[in-house]
């Protein structure tokens, strides 16, 4: 017979309400500890990939890519 060491408990599945209540806490934990601010959604359109890579390149915000 093998034993197994088990060391603490098993948590119990969240329900998907109190999961969406975390998420979203840890999501505006994550806001105030961001050093740029979150951006608006929008649609950036290139022509080729290089010219993607040279707007990628430019910007300064990490959080649009």
């Amino acid at each position: 017979m093998i034993m197994m060491k088990v060391v603490g408990n098993r948590r119990l599945p969240d329900s998907p309400e109190e999961s969406l209540r975390r998420a979203e806490r840890l999501i505006a934990e994550a806001d105030l500890l961001a050093s740029h601010p979150r951006p608006r959604g929008f649609v950036f359109k290139a022509k080729t990939w290089e010219a993607y890579e040279s707007w990628k390149r430019e910007q300064t915000n990490p959080r649009l890519w």
